[in-house]
């Protein structure tokens, strides 16, 4: 929607609501065409999917801090990655997916963002024009994500996992979100009932053109890949970018998707993780 506060409900509209409701509204698809997607629960379903499949496979969670290879020129190619321990992982591939992290072409958008019980279980996830442009995600176990006011992009320094959250972004989502939802009873946006609300920042990852990279890296040893720049787009594109990648590395091609738009060597050489 758009425009400033109606004082009524929204027709269709389940929580925006009251005195400060958002004056029209246009829907963008139902649970036919649209569906919300769980980051963390599709990463963990996924696992559990491959461990099922490949009872041997292994997860192993750790700094990579060097690739190992032998050979010399052409010849030289991957055989492992070095771990922060001095642990080697064995392979014969390694793919760089660090998301801003991944090479020096890369930038990353910060968002921040909070996740807040709401009384009821809600079904319309709501997208603002307007009061920073908040988008409200409500989930089946009663809570929301909401996010908004995005940094520019920027030459990510922070570390991985490490990222500040800054209180005064947090403070004009929240208050963002109340001025949308209003007088509603339906989103509570107030911290206390023993259930906490989480306040978080991430980075979303592009390119120097704004296009994902995916495919070989002709300048490092044969077997290095990478595949990373999604945007905002990384959850939805994730799976498919996932399936072209392990079929380009087992089997040098994607029957799937045509990955030559992606094609790393357009930024000329990279360097990776700096």
């Amino acid at each position: 929607g758009s425009g400033r506060p109606a004082g009524r409900k929204l027709d269709g509209i389940e929580w925006a609501q009251g005195q400060n409701a958002m004056g029209s509204a246009r829907t963008l698809g139902d649970e036919s065409t649209i569906a919300q997607v769980h980051p963390k629960l599709l990463c963990e379903t996924m696992w559990e999917h491959a461990q099922s499949l490949t009872p041997d496979s292994k997860l192993v969670k750790g700094k990579v801090v060097s690739a190992v290879s032998e050979g010399d020129g052409p010849d030289k190619k991957v055989v492992g990655a070095r771990l922060e321990d001095g642990t080697v992982v064995e392979g014969d591939a390694l793919l760089f997916a660090c998301g801003p992290w991944t090479a020096d072409n890369m930038f990353g958008t910060k968002y921040h963002s909070l996740v807040v019980p709401t009384t009821k279980t809600l079904s319309q996830c709501v997208f603002f024009s307007g009061f920073g442009d908040p988008e409200v995600y409500v989930r089946p176990d009663n809570t929301a994500y909401c996010t908004g006011f995005p940094d520019p992009p920027v030459r990510v320094t922070e570390t991985p996992g490490e990222e500040e959250v800054r209180q005064d972004s947090i403070a004009r989502i929240q208050q963002s979100v109340e001025l949308a939802s209003s007088s509603s009873d339906d989103l509570v946006l107030a911290k206390g009932e023993g259930r906490g609300t989480l306040e978080q920042a991430c980075y979303l990852p592009s390119t120097a053109d704004g296009t994902p990279m995916m495919g070989p890296l002709k300048d490092e040893p044969l077997g290095t890949f990478v595949c990373t720049g999604h945007t905002c787009w990384g959850i939805l594109m994730g799976p498919a970018s996932g399936e072209a990648m392990a079929h380009l590395i087992a089997t040098g091609k994607s029957p799937h998707v045509n990955l030559s738009s992606f094609d790393p060597s357009r930024f000329g050489k990279l360097t990776m993780v700096p």
